[in-house]
């Protein structure tokens, strides 16, 4: 047991942190007889907090925790030790394993009194020199981040594939979903477009916007594990078929979402007496969709790629940008519809409020950033 748990002071060696585990808590849950991740919105009064250990990814590495109360340790189920409050206090992944003789093992942290996190948790690792550190780094930077590599490479590869179709069939309508300046004029010039939203053309874009959604919405999975019990274990999104599929199965449900929002439109548009809204404003929502999240996806792969493999981009901060993003798609539709219709403002605001909340914020949020719903 000495050989798994031992405090800082007793070392004299250099840590260096590998990993932050703040987006990979879970929680037990009986009905399900499994695990899931931890919402904070759903899970914040739970006394147990749990966390998935091993140590495929970080060679050599250890648990550290700083408890900021103190807590009952428990690896899968069994008592292991208490932990006083403020004790640093690190464990040997590579020891905690071999002893438990499995290759992943739940640790819970339990006290009557807990809310939130457990305190401070990472992955970290020992080095005795600057040439073993640099070396061991190294290596850290080499193994686990393939995924992201190959995430950002095939995405961008199948990107480029159905837009560079969508040029080669389509081209009057790849001028016109990427036509920037209707940013600017307020106006539609294409009402052949707008009045036929079930084209094969309009269809076809709205599946590489789903597919974007989906994408997304896997980046944001595999880089905090939270949020959808698919990313829980590490099987599922580092091997190529299940990858796909979640991929597959996202794009349709994004794809019905965009579906559905068309009938939402009418159906509010009808309610509100604005007949000659609908069609625009869905034309309007799929442009500026297409073009926000072209340029999003496109902007975190190239800061990615910037950044090294290594690097986890703070989605959270994207999550806000996307926030930014409806509050300006109202603005934006509030003044086209003004300027190019003539509408009751009343209606028009009511209309816009509850569509893009219904659509937008609770449909492809939703299905984007999970963890923050």
């Amino acid at each position: 047991m000495a050989l798994i748990f031992f405090t800082a002071s007793a070392q004299a060696a250099v840590w260096k942190p590998l990993h932050s585990i703040e987006k990979e808590w879970l929680v037990y849950q009986s009905a399900w007889n499994s695990f899931l991740p931890y919402i904070p919105s759903q899970h914040y009064a739970y006394h147990s907090k749990s966390i998935q250990l091993n140590n495929r990814d970080y060679y050599q590495a250890y648990l550290t925790i700083k408890p900021k109360e103190t807590y009952h340790l428990f690896i899968d189920g069994a008592f292991q030790r208490k932990l006083e409050k403020g004790e640093l206090v690190r464990m040997s992944l590579d020891s905690l394993l071999k002893v438990h003789d499995k290759e992943q093992v739940i640790a819970t942290f339990y006290s009557s009194t807990l809310e939130g996190l457990p305190g401070d948790l990472s992955i970290e690792k020992k080095f005795d020199q600057v040439i073993a550190q640099n070396r061991e780094v190294q290596l850290f930077l080499n193994r686990a981040p393939a995924v992201y590599t190959h995430f950002f490479t095939l995405g961008f590869l199948v990107l480029l594939a159905f837009l560079g179709l969508l040029y080669a069939g389509f081209p009057r309508y790849f001028q016109v979903y990427f036509r920037f300046t209707d940013w600017v004029n307020w106006e539609s010039k294409d009402n052949a477009i707008v009045k036929s939203p079930f084209s094969l053309a309009n269809i076809y874009v709205l599946f590489i916007l789903s597919l974007l959604i989906s994408l997304m919405a896997f980046y944001n999975g595999i880089t905090y594990r939270s949020g959808d019990a698919f990313f829980v274990n590490e099987e599922n999104y580092s091997t190529l078929m299940p990858s796909l599929w979640f991929v597959f199965s996202r794009t349709l449900v994004a794809y019905f979402i965009f579906i559905l929002q068309y009938f939402i439109f009418q159906l509010f548009a009808n309610l509100f007496k604005l007949k000659s809204v609908a069609n625009l404003h869905f034309f309007k929502s799929i442009q500026t969709n297409i073009q926000f999240f072209i340029l999003v996806f496109v902007g975190i792969g190239l800061y990615a790629v910037y950044q090294g493999p290594a690097y986890s981009i703070d989605m959270e901060i994207v999550s806000y940008l996307l926030n930014a993003y409806f509050l300006i798609r109202f603005i934006y539709f509030t003044q086209v519809f003004n300027k190019v219709l003539s509408v009751n403002r009343l209606s028009l605001y009511a209309y816009l409020i509850i569509t893009e909340a219904i659509v937008i914020l609770f449909g492809i949020r939703e299905l984007i950033f999970p963890q923050y719903t």
